[in-house]
């Protein structure tokens, strides 16, 4: 899969147009809107690969809108907001965006973080492969099935459930599930806690098949359900 059509949703036309002229330099075709439905129309109109999106604007804000789009598609959000405190980039995280960058990041390196999320969609190969029993990876439609039922996962989640699944019952640190899931050391400990609380929860039917553990004060392991548990 390669990142191509990106949709900037801000109701700044200078932030607009300075990053549309970044990203369209690094090769990328932009779709731009100024509030939610626009966004919207767009994302009928067109095969949309990720959203950058403002949190405050008119009319329907980013949260509310994120939220709707995630019930219906997979596609990588980016927040992209002047809110800068811990709880709104919390609730960002929690209802389904991949990354929240504050306004005050460069353009470079927001252009850098989607690049980041284009070189993992490109990494993913066209194969279906199952280690354990019961689990099911559709690698070519980034999906997961746990006997048969399609996990509703976000893109990050799927990639990081799919870093644990290839290294299982293996800690990882969370510098390594950083620079392996995010492509980059700019995230703190709390947004990986955020995430892989979502994802043991959407896991939690399915715990007597696989079982995410903390590994206090270091990371991460993904492993088979012991006997008892199955």
């Amino acid at each position: 899969m390669k990142l191509q059509q990106l949709l900037l949703v801000d109701d700044q036309p200078e932030i607009i147009e300075l990053m549309t002229d970044y990203l369209e330099a690094s090769g990328y075709t932009i779709f731009t809107a100024s509030n939610a439905t626009e966004a919207s129309q767009w994302i009928a109109q067109e095969r949309i690969d990720l959203i950058l999106l403002d949190i405050m604007m008119p009319g329907e804000d980013g949260f509310s809108f994120c939220k709707r789009v995630r019930e219906r598609h997979t596609m990588p959000i980016l927040f992209l907001s002047a809110k800068e405190s811990d709880a709104d980039k919390i609730r960002g995280l929690t209802i389904g965006a991949d990354d929240y960058i504050v306004k005050s990041a460069s353009p470079a390196e927001i252009v850098a973080r989607v690049k980041a999320i284009g070189r993992r969609m490109s990494s993913i190969d066209d194969i279906e492969r199952s280690v354990i029993p019961g689990v099911k990876v559709d690698e070519r439609a980034m999906e997961i099935k746990m006997e048969g039922h399609l996990l509703d996962l976000t893109f990050i989640e799927y990639k990081l459930f799919m870093y644990f699944y290839e290294h299982l019952a293996q800690v990882l640190t969370y510098e390594q599930i950083l620079n392996r899931v995010w492509g980059h050391d700019l995230y703190d400990y709390q947004n990986i806690r955020v995430y892989v609380a979502r994802l043991r929860e959407k896991l939690s039917p399915y715990s007597h098949i696989v079982q995410l553990h903390n590994i206090r004060s270091v990371g991460y392991k993904l492993s088979e359900a012991t006997n008892d548990a199955k």
